[in-house]
């Protein structure tokens, strides 16, 4: 009470702050008072900002805000992986209105709590900070963050006492700190962006194909770290294993080891701003160390409850995807598995996208069929595993083909297809069904396959692993299990499905003649997984 007393007497807002006193401009004080949040703790205030911004602005920049039960879990989280005290800057990048720093400040200050407090507020600024590019959220987390200093503030005499220290500053969250941070902390803007010629010759070393926000982040952290630091990330799941990111994981592999990795359970409901992707909370280690990497699962509800899933370990080819336990379950699946070093494309197999793009060819589109149509294979004819008609889709059930379509756009031959886009939520991430010859036959000999079905067919006539092998694996809850260890994407992804391992010649053999119901016990228990 005393510091509260102390504050009503001595504290002018606009006289003791050592940043601009106003945000915005004419027209503020004709705003309505937004009564809810007077009496709003710094995180609320912050998430009411986001929440603010016009959906459009949030999606195109990939703003979202960090619930306040996995901002602590990921400063935890970065402590354990630092393994001492923070003896340097604290940094956030993409710091928003500072709430990823909060948990950073208030230790910091409770470990000093018995220091002189003019040399705590003196030595703040050279141990927490951050940057990011929105001015109005930096001003607004530099006073959040500052009424978490005033307590130390008004124990320091009139005297002495100096404006407090703006802890964040506008500017690129790329480019370097003010120093090489001990650890780093970030929940990066997300979604792709285009890069000028230089700056893609720039992070040619992080970036394939299309470049996201996210994954620049995640390698400007650990370049930017000093030694032996540590960066931890709230990010989109899809770095684990997509294409676009083989170049990333493979320079985080090398820079700074993936140490600890939590995965977050659900969307719905965690993130006020609707985030949709599967996310994880990620710390690296800048320093050379084991493979081993510790997994875990956080579940918010109101709270964090932390769940320790046990050990992986990161592929020798670190630009592959990284097959990483989801599940305690999980271990002996994955431990059995990485030692299968069989793929898909060592059997003559190969992957494709269905060329049928649909809305490309609405006017070649029909319910009935004529002398040069061929059938249409939906995503939705593989639901349940197996190749059907879904009447949902007979009004546009056949492509009347032009002069040169059918030799892009017919599919004349066995293959097994693949739904290309699943969600985690779903009872089956892989949803597989066999176009064999009786099946191909029965829907015309000749069918034209639209673009969410990957298409997997095998060059080599005699290969051991025939289409109903195949099938029966894709089908087994092996295999889809799995397939969500390696994934953190819903596209079900040609990339991903190539790098499953699969058995050795020998055991294809021993499966060949083994009936539907003993092959599927028998996969189960090939890959580890007990009855």
């Amino acid at each position: 009470m005393a510091a509260e007393a102390a504050l009503q007497q001595t504290f002018d807002f606009d006289d003791e702050m050592a940043f601009p006193k106003e945000f915005g401009g004419e027209g503020l004080a004709e705003l309505p008072i937004r009564e809810d949040l007077l009496d709003a703790l710094p995180e609320e205030l912050a998430d009411a900002y986001v929440v603010a911004l016009e959906s459009t602005v949030r999606t195109a920049e990939g703003r979202h805000y960090t619930p306040t039960p996995l901002a602590e879990v990921l400063y935890r989280q970065a402590r354990e992986t630092l393994g001492r005290r923070p003896d340097g800057l604290i940094w956030d990048p993409a710091c928003g209105a500072g709430m990823l720093l909060l948990p950073a400040l208030r230790a910091w200050l409770a470990e000093r709590s018995d220091a002189q407090p003019d040399m705590v507020i003196r030595g703040v600024q050279s141990a927490i900070g951050g940057r990011d590019l929105d001015g109005a959220a930096v001003w607004l987390g530099n006073a959040l963050l500052a009424a978490e200093l005033l307590p130390t503030w008004t124990r320091i005499p009139l005297s002495r006492r100096k404006p407090l220290p703006a802890l964040l500053e506008a500017g690129d969250g790329l480019k370097p700190p003010p120093a090489p941070p001990v650890m780093t902390i970030l929940n990066p803007p997300y979604g792709r962006v285009r890069l000028s010629d230089e700056d893609r010759q720039n992070w040619q070393h992080v970036v394939y194909g299309h470049a996201n926000r996210y994954g620049l982040f995640m390698a400007a952290a650990v370049e930017h770290l000093a030694e032996g630091g540590t960066a931890s990330a709230l990010v989109p799941a899809g770095w684990l294993g997509g294409s676009y990111f083989q170049r990333l994981r493979s320079y985080l592999a090398e820079t700074a080891p993936l140490n600890q990795l939590s995965y977050v359970s659900g969307r719905a409901g965690v993130f006020s701003t609707g985030v949709l992707q599967e996310t994880v909370l990620a710390s690296f280690r800048k320093s050379r160390a084991a493979r081993l990497v510790t997994c875990g699962r956080v579940t918010v509800n109101g709270r964090a409850v932390e769940e320790e899933i046990g050990k992986g370990r990161l592929p020798t080819a670190a630009d592959q995807p990284w097959l990483l336990p989801r599940r305690p379950e999980d271990l002996p699946l994955v431990k059995t598995a990485l030692k299968m070093p069989r793929r898909l494309a060592d059997y003559g197999w190969t992957i494709s996208t269905g060329p049928l793009v649909w809305n490309r060819r609405k006017s070649q589109l029909s319910g009935t069929p004529s002398d040069v149509s061929v059938k249409i294979v939906w995503a939705a004819d593989l639901d349940g595993g197996e190749l059907h008609q879904d009447p949902a889709r007979d009004r546009l059930r056949y492509l009347h083909l032009g002069e040169k379509d059918a030799r892009v756009l017919v599919l004349d031959r066995p293959a097994v297809l693949v739904q290309r886009t699943t969600a985690p939520e779903q009872p089956r991430r892989l949803l597989a069904a066999a176009l064999d010859e009786e099946t191909l036959s029965s829907w015309g000999s000749r069918v034209s396959v639209e673009n969410h079905v990957n298409v997997l067919t095998c060059s080599e006539p005699d290969s051991l692993l025939t289409p109903r092998l195949l099938t029966a694996l894709l089908d087994s809850e092996a295999l889809d299990r799995l397939y969500r260890c390696l994934t953190g994407s819903v596209a079900v992804s040609a990339y991903e499905l190539a790098a499953l391992p699969l058995p050795g010649p020998k055991t294809l053999r021993s499966w060949a003649s083994l009936p539907a119901e003993r092959l599927s016990a028998e996969i189960n228990h090939v890959y580890g997984l007990k009855p």
